[in-house]
């Protein structure tokens, strides 16, 4: 009986007893919490874009970049959650997470160099991106994660290879809806078509003077 009570009254250790994830401000108010980190997440993104330090497109980097964007916000900034969690699918379970993780940026040092085109940075953006989103290895925060990682890969791929610079332009998203079905049917069936269909919207010539992927809209 005193397991049952224990999942019955389970308690994560990364919320408060109101349900608010534990932060550094000790913010008890979920809206003012969000205000908080869309404000310090779009400086740390705009730091980020201007100079994104060591890349090393690995494990380390990525819970790097987790850790400068919220380590002023929450004390398991850039630490691999042990909880298990779910929107509406289920995610990869917290004891698979680094394996998973070591064996989708392991790829990276065969894929990059067969990349050639804009259609073949479509097809593997897309296929990594929903790989990566389904382990999403944070509590909190893995699409800002995710997106400037994928900022950066993209960046490094089109320099090293030689492609002209693309970016993916979130803001032309009409509909954040649409994009949430795609990332979804992606992650659940392993079928890429929508979001692809997106990505291919989305991926465009990036503009010297001006960059739209940085936003912290989103979690």
């Amino acid at each position: 009986m005193g397991r049952i009570d224990e999942v019955l009254n389970y308690q994560s250790p990364y919320t408060s007893k109101g349900g608010v994830l534990k932060n550094k401000f000790n913010l008890e108010d979920e809206e003012l919490l969000n205000k908080a980190e869309r404000i310090l997440t779009s400086y740390k993104l705009a730091k980020l874009y201007l100079d994104p330090g060591h890349q090393t497109f690995d494990i380390e980097h990525y819970k790097s970049i987790h850790k400068f964007l919220f380590e002023d916000i929450y004390p398991f900034a850039g630490e691999i959650r042990t909880e298990v969690i779910s929107k509406r699918i289920p995610f990869c379970l917290p004891q698979y997470i680094t394996q998973e993780l070591k064996k989708l940026f392991d790829t990276l040092k065969y894929e990059i160099p067969k990349i050639q085109s804009r259609e073949d940075l479509l097809k593997f953006i897309t296929e990594f991106y929903a790989n990566l989103d389904i382990i999403h290895p944070f509590r909190e925060g893995n699409g800002r994660t995710e997106r400037e990682f994928i900022r950066q890969l993209i960046d490094y791929i089109c320099k090293t290879n030689g492609l002209e610079e693309y970016n993916l332009d979130y803001s032309l998203i009409e509909d954040k809806n649409e994009f949430i079905n795609a990332v979804v049917k992606a992650d659940a069936l392993l079928d890429y078509s929508d979001l692809m269909v997106l990505f291919d919207r989305i991926l465009v010539v990036k503009e010297k003077d001006k960059d739209k992927t940085f936003g912290s809209s989103g979690e």
